[in-house]
């Protein structure tokens, strides 16, 4: 849901107030794993959205093209530009803002880091794997946010890094310097 709240994440935040362990952990919890989890899991939908828009978009225009080049129908829509003219353009722009904007990788990425954050919570919840040493949500509080926050400087680290080399790249292409 991009408009309104997910399901999870409400069912969340009221199993993160049902913890005993202090208010203040509770606000910290909320917002260094929940927003995160929400931020993911927005970002993950919206790409998915996108890609297969534009992926649909580009099927059916790339379809049209040659069943109307073959038609004897002659639409002009612009001066000389007709509607195949129009629909080649469509496909261009489609496939141009797919690349450009990566929405397929964004949505796995973000996807993948979605799961990941809502697993890590999933055993703190339920206090297994790395929290099964502890006997209360309390005790693991510590270890649970300090696994989040290396999570989350990870994940920026990652994008960063991604983002500079995409950048260079771009850069080298322009400059003539690319390999092609």
């Amino acid at each position: 849901m991009i408009s309104g709240r997910d399901a999870g994440i409400d069912r969340n935040e009221k199993m993160i107030d049902s913890l005993e362990i202090s208010d203040t952990q509770k606000e910290l919890m909320k917002s260094a794993w929940l927003d995160y989890l929400e931020l993911t899991n927005r970002n993950a939908t919206l790409g998915v959205r996108y890609f297969h828009i534009l992926q649909v978009t580009v099927i059916i225009t790339g379809i049209l093209i040659p069943v109307l080049e073959n038609s004897s129908l002659q639409f002009k829509v612009w001066g000389n530009l007709g509607i195949i003219g129009i629909l080649g353009l469509t496909v261009a722009i489609a496939t141009g803002l797919s690349r450009h904007f990566s929405f397929e990788e964004r949505w796995r990425h973000y996807r993948q880091h979605a799961e990941l954050i809502r697993n890590e919570g999933d055993d703190y919840f339920a206090l297994s794997n790395n929290y099964s040493i502890f006997d209360t949500h309390a005790e693991g509080f510590k270890e649970f946010i300090s696994i989040v926050t290396n999570f989350k400087r990870q994940e920026i680290q990652s994008y960063m890094t991604k983002n500079n080399k995409s950048s260079k790249s771009q850069n080298q292409k322009s400059s003539g310097q690319g390999d092609y």
